[in-house]
């Protein structure tokens, strides 16, 4: 079990920041966008026991880690209802772990988890451009995810 939690972690990351490297040059716009937020972020504290104390971070990061939390917390109980209303898993990397709510509630906290690690690195390291695209399209992929669950959820009713 624990092999197909850990390559499908490694697939999802792969694939949520391929397309934000290849947004780079593709999508000139983007990139500067998410460039201005970060320039334009505010100063907050890192932590009470930081030894600078302050770094730039507006509110816009933090809530992509929000809404991406509750986007797979939609998605894992969406899929727990429709396989409990006899829908089918189309990913292959997680049909097993659909029927058992524990593990899908798992993964998912992981992925989120994973995620957020990757992207707080990322601006931790100077990254900022970088960790807000990741951000982006992490929350991108799950709203699609979300809204194909729901559609299926709705058609089953």
């Amino acid at each position: 079990m624990f092999p197909k939690v850990a390559s499908g972690f490694v697939l999802i990351v792969l694939t949520a920041t391929v397309p934000v490297m290849a947004a780079d040059e593709a999508m000139p716009g983007v990139a500067a966008m998410a460039g201005r937020i970060a320039e334009s972020a505010e100063v907050m504290p890192v932590s009470p026991f930081s030894a600078s104390g302050t770094t730039k971070r507006g509110s816009f990061l933090p809530a992509l880690y929000v809404s991406l939390a509750g986007l797979n917390a939609f998605d894992a109980y969406a899929t727990s209802k429709g396989v409990a209303l006899g829908a089918t898993e189309s990913n292959g990397l997680m049909r097993g772990a659909a029927g058992s709510p524990v593990a899908m509630w798992t993964i998912k906290g992981g992925v989120t988890a994973g995620s957020i690690l990757m992207s707080e690195r990322l601006w931790r390291s100077g990254r900022k451009v970088e960790a807000l695209a990741t951000m982006v399209a992490a929350n991108a992929l799950m709203a699609v995810v979300g809204a194909r669950n729901g559609a299926v959820l709705a058609s089953q009713r």
